[in-house]
């Protein structure tokens, strides 16, 4: 099951200035930064983590100020852009998983296929809390096919993918074309924000809280063909944001950000590359770090972005193209970028690729930047040559100054001999894995990329849709997860505070029989007899990070993620 990796290194990177644009797409030059300008920003990087709403606003509007003295028209980059109510809200229904066969653990630690839903899917994402509540938004197009409205659902599971429902649902009268899941959660209102274009091309959120279930929606962009989110993530929800850049009608790309204390809504700063491209993709790294990459409209070269100051519209860098579209053919770009400040970031840029002109299969590949230097390619996957690789999705961990990344693809069989499957590629910073993860008897659908994200021990977790009659049909789930609940032993296990610095307070219903404590590496660092239905275990001697903490109650055992600050 486990595949042989063939790798090819090699460095092609042409690197070339940006010019940015004002809304009317006139090229815009940005002047030099004066001294007071400078600290206006660096105080932007400090809010971005430390900062409340109100003074990110604030400082927001003091940066536009400074720059009306430099340069009017950068600083007329500083626009709000029109928001306004869009979708109606749907039904909700609880709708609780069918384990679809029984099988035997694979090596790689993969487990049972679950269908969450056994119907027509055309676009499926995912995103996990914190705290390892995991959100899965899937849709339906209907209208194109004579019905009357195009749905997105919305599955949840609060106990790790051991069961889901159907947790909410929206119908749009106009044709969905893309969704992507976005959690906004932490201290403060969480929320659950499914982000979309409409094929009138409308860009939108909807949105729901978490805790009450309350809807609403916003317009965020018109005239939007594609499009890309990412959000930042300090601590208290007000001050998180959601970043984007997109592509309009006429292949223009565009960014664009939330306003702080919207919670994703309330878009503002809307500005023009004065680059044609599609296929986009987003990723924010860490203090304001975010990095955008797509195709070239016309050469079809590969290009990035880097933008130091969480989108600000006038802290474009330059763009540095990747690839020669007329030697080498790239689609389905996914960016990703680890949690490491801009002077020693980590950020992939995983493709499918060929020869230009070719009609040999598409294979994996990514293009890697370090420490704010030029990507690099890296190493070339090969699952299979029977196959294609034509659909990526990527995570990165949700923990700061790590270099774990996880891409996921379709390995699309060519000649139909044997089922299409979702797969799943890990990096370490350098080491690289490969791994089939889709049932062999399930035909995984090649029409969109599976999406994969981290469940609360770390490890990726995969949705994907299945095939029916040439369309994606069934929604499944499948995780690499040490947090399998064997029966109701831990169903009222509690465990408190995490994060901690010293203690963790434990309680359940049945005994508690001992506390092992591993490292991320799989290292025993602490073991613990208890014999009690409460216990306080300090962990104070333990240094900074993420471990694992195995709980064994009458006989059974289950396994938890815990940070020690």
């Amino acid at each position: 099951m486990k595949n042989t990796i063939t790798f090819l290194m090699c460095t092609l990177c042409i690197i070339t200035g940006i010019a940015q644009s004002d809304l009317s797409g006139n090229e815009l030059v940005i002047p030099e930064r004066t001294p007071a300008l400078e600290a206006l920003y660096l105080q932007a990087r400090d809010l971005e983590e430390n900062g409340t709403a109100v003074q990110i606003n604030a400082n927001r509007l003091a940066i536009k100020n400074a720059w009306q003295t430099i340069d009017p028209n950068v600083a007329a980059l500083y626009k709000p852009i029109t928001a306004e109510q869009s979708i109606n809200l749907g039904g909700d229904e609880p709708y609780i998983p069918t384990i679809i066969k029984e099988r035997p653990e694979s090596p790689e630690n993969w487990g049972i296929d679950k269908l969450l839903k056994n119907g027509w899917i055309d676009g499926v994402d995912m995103d996990v809390t914190g705290s390892g509540d995991i959100y899965i938004g899937a849709y339906e197009n209907l209208i194109d096919f004579g019905g009357t409205n195009d749905s997105i659902y919305v599955y949840r599971s609060t106990n790790d993918g051991n069961s889901f429902q159907k947790w909410k649902s929206v119908a749009t009268t106009v044709p969905i074309l893309k969704i992507q899941t976005i959690t906004i959660d932490g201290s403060g209102d969480n929320f659950l924000s499914v982000y979309l274009i409409t094929k009138s091309g409308k860009f939108q959120v909807a949105r729901w809280n978490m805790a009450t279930g309350t809807y609403n929606a916003q317009t965020i962009a018109t005239d939007v063909v594609d499009f890309s989110v990412d959000r930042n993530y300090p601590n208290n929800t007000s001050s998180q944001r959601v970043f984007a850049t997109y592509h309009k009608s006429n292949h223009s790309t565009y960014s664009a950000r939330s306003t702080a204390g919207s919670y994703g809504f309330d878009w503002v700063d809307e500005t023009s590359f004065s680059l044609l491209g599609d296929q986009v993709t987003f990723a924010y790294g860490r203090d304001g770090s975010c990095y955008t990459a797509f195709i070239g409209y016309n050469t079809r070269s590969l290009r990035a972005i880097a933008n130091s100051n969480s989108n600000d519209p006038a802290s474009w860098g330059t763009k540095e193209t990747l690839t020669d579209g007329g030697l080498v053919e790239i689609i389905n770009p996914s960016i990703r970028a680890t949690r490491h400040p801009i002077a020693n970031d980590w950020v992939m840029i995983f493709v499918s690729t060929r020869l230009a002109g070719s009609t040999d299969n598409y294979q994996g590949k990514y293009y890697r930047r370090t420490n704010s230097g030029n990507y690099v390619q890296g190493y070339y996957f090969i699952f299979d040559p029977e196959y294609n690789y034509a659909h990526q999705d990527s995570w990165i961990r949700r923990i700061n100054d790590t270099k774990d990344l996880q891409s996921a693809c379709v390995s699309d069989r060519i000649d139909n001999t044997e089922n299409d499957r979702s797969a799943s590629i890990t990096d370490y910073g350098g080491y690289t894995a490969s791994y089939y993860v889709s049932d062999p008897e399930i035909d995984a659908f090649d029409g969109f990329p599976p999406a994969v994200a981290e469940t609360r021990d770390g490890l990726p977790c995969l949705a994907f849709a299945g095939t029916q009659s040439g369309y994606g049909w069934g929604l499944y789930w499948d995780a690499k997860s040490t947090l399998k609940i064997e029966d109701n032993n831990f169903e009222k296990f509690k465990f408190y505070p995490n994060p901690t610095q010293d203690i963790i307070n434990l309680s359940a219903n049945n005994t508690i029989e001992s506390v092992s404590i591993f490292s991320i590496l799989g290292q025993k660092v602490m073991d613990v007899s208890v014999n009690e239905n409460t216990s306080s275990i300090n962990i104070e001697s333990l240094t900074q990070g993420v471990y694992l903490m195995k709980v064994i109650i009458d006989g059974k055992s289950a396994t938890y993620k815990i940070i020690k600050q």
